[in-house]
């Protein structure tokens, strides 16, 4: 379940917030008896540092199947009081991204760690399709503009932080639409839309984040100095589908991505002639002509809200 990048990052975590004999206590309330020196083979006389006592645990933690419980209790203990002071663990928001990337998330409501095959926002209808058949889908290709300048300035533990937080707040508006974050690179990522009504609920979903983006940047929780910006890229067409999805080839995908780096205006959003030509007079009311764009004519939005403005409707 834990690969080795996985792995290091739960010590790291350990190991920057909790003292070896904090560390040892958690074996404890997880295993009843566990004594970190007995397990580890050392001398009870040996200093163990904190990255060393956190390797030993999680260690012990996979052998005996039980990386799942020591991942609820960090989340548990965060904000909490442990062993007469305040714990606040470092990192957890970055791990957990990464950690829903392949499959797992935490349901608040049980206090668990649940499989996305358990958990109804990651499956919802998507259960239906099946691996190897290829289906009409929208594609949405989103990045955070200046992404790398933003990194530069706040640094890799800041970032992190407001990545997560993006991540969460998309998935947390995908579930009405019934899509799902394909693949998520941090500063952005794949999201994909099947079934029916695919396109506009792709169309819909993308004029909401750009519009709704205002509140996410004057979140108090909201950790940077500056506001960013989305770009947002979309295509529709037949796509294979697959559960492992970093292996699929299609154009649809590459094109969504294409309009988002190649012609899309930080806070707007990019489609192709194919979405424009679908999503119905209403919606085409937001969007103007771009030109053509790698042979096909393609088409960008208008007046989408970055400052509480009402969207401008021009015929």
């Amino acid at each position: 379940m834990l690969d080795i990048s996985l792995k290091q990052e739960v010590i790291e975590i350990l190991s920057v917030t909790f003292k070896p004999n904090e560390i040892n206590e958690i074996g404890v309330i997880l295993f009843k008896r566990f004594d970190l020196h007995q397990v580890s083979g050392t001398r009870s006389i040996e200093t163990l540092s904190s990255r060393r006592a956190a390797g030993i645990l999680v260690d012990y933690c996979i052998e005996k199947h039980k990386e799942i419980l020591l991942l609820e209790f960090l989340i548990q203990m965060d904000g909490s009081i442990f062993l007469g002071h305040p714990v606040n663990v470092e990192g957890l928001e970055p791990f957990f991204l990464k950690f829903s990337q392949i499959g797992y998330s935490y349901n608040p409501s049980k206090r668990k760690i649940v499989h996305g095959k358990e958990d109804p926002m990651d499956l919802k209808n998507w259960g239906a399709l099946k691996e190897g058949k290829t289906y009409s889908m929208t594609i949405l290709s989103l990045d955070i503009v200046e992404n790398s300048r933003l990194v530069k300035k706040y640094g890799t533990g800041k970032m992190k932080k407001l990545y997560a937080s993006l991540w969460t707040f998309l998935r947390e508006r995908l579930s009405p639409y019934n899509g799902r974050i394909w693949s998520w690179a941090g500063d952005g990522g794949l999201i994909a839309f099947a079934l029916k009504n695919h396109l506009i609920h792709g169309v819909k979903f993308a004029m909401e984040i750009q519009n709704l983006m205002v509140l996410f940047n004057y979140d108090p929780s909201y950790p940077l100095e500056e506001p960013i910006k989305l770009r947002i890229g979309i295509d529709t067409g037949k796509v294979p589908f697959s559960f492992s999805t970093g292996q699929i080839v299609s154009e649809v995908i590459n094109y969504a991505a294409h309009l988002e780096k190649g012609i899309c205006i930080p806070g707007q959003i990019a489609v192709s002639f194919r979405v424009f030509r679908e999503m119905g007079e209403g919606y085409s009311a937001f969007f103007k002509s771009y030109g053509e764009f790698e042979g096909d004519e393609s088409f960008l939005s208008i007046a989408m809200s970055q400052d509480l403005k009402t969207p401008i409707l021009k015929k």
